[in-house]
């Protein structure tokens, strides 16, 4: 969509000169110079709201992995309290009480448990930062291709002699009546 933009503001741009009356040949150089000029804006304005993105992500990654810590903080407060309790309970356990043998067994249960939900919740916390961080990279090289192919692909359209190109339903068409003159470079460039 941002290629086709670029396309017409260079042929209004070439349309306005020429009504003016200014050498065909400065007319299409103005029409090239704003097709590009559109563009770079286009793309600047992609990657300021994709840079806005990232940092917003980069936020939430910050709050996450504070969230993580601050959870693990007080597991090991309430791992250091249970470790206490158990010892108490094992010193009981050791003057024959079976209700402390029964709370004993309660206690380690609920400390394993306590650790399981821990160990998913470390993993998804973990799973879910290593998937933000690989979308921003992605986003990132996505962007920086697309802007390298449609530069390559308007300086290959410039530097075709003699021919007028229009833009039909997203479509670059060749007013002259040859067989279009686009190279393997252009289309290996566009797939």
């Amino acid at each position: 969509m941002g290629l086709t933009r670029s396309a017409v503001i260079g042929l209004m741009a070439w349309g306005i000169m020429t009504v003016m009356h200014v050498k065909h040949e400065l007319a299409i150089g103005v029409g090239i110079f704003s097709a590009f000029l559109a563009e770079s804006m286009i793309q600047a304005n992609a990657r300021s709201h994709l840079r806005h993105k990232a940092t917003s992500l980069q936020t939430e990654l910050n709050i996450a992995i504070d969230q993580i810590c601050d959870m693990k903080r007080a597991l090991d407060v309430t791992t250091k309290d249970l470790r206490n309790a158990l010892d108490e309970l094992h010193r009981r356990d050791a003057v024959g009480s079976p209700a402390a043998r029964e709370l004993l067994a309660r206690q380690e249960e609920a400390m394993e448990a306590q650790k399981v939900a821990l160990d998913r919740s470390t993993d998804r916390s973990f799973e879910t930062l290593e998937s933000l961080e690989r979308m921003i990279i992605s986003q990132g090289q996505q962007t920086s291709r697309v802007q390298e192919v449609l530069s390559m692909v308007l300086e290959k359209l410039a530097l075709e002699p003699r021919q007028h190109i229009n833009m039909h339903d997203s479509v670059l068409t060749q007013e002259n009546h040859s067989t279009p003159a686009m190279t393997d470079d252009l289309i290996s460039l566009m797939g």
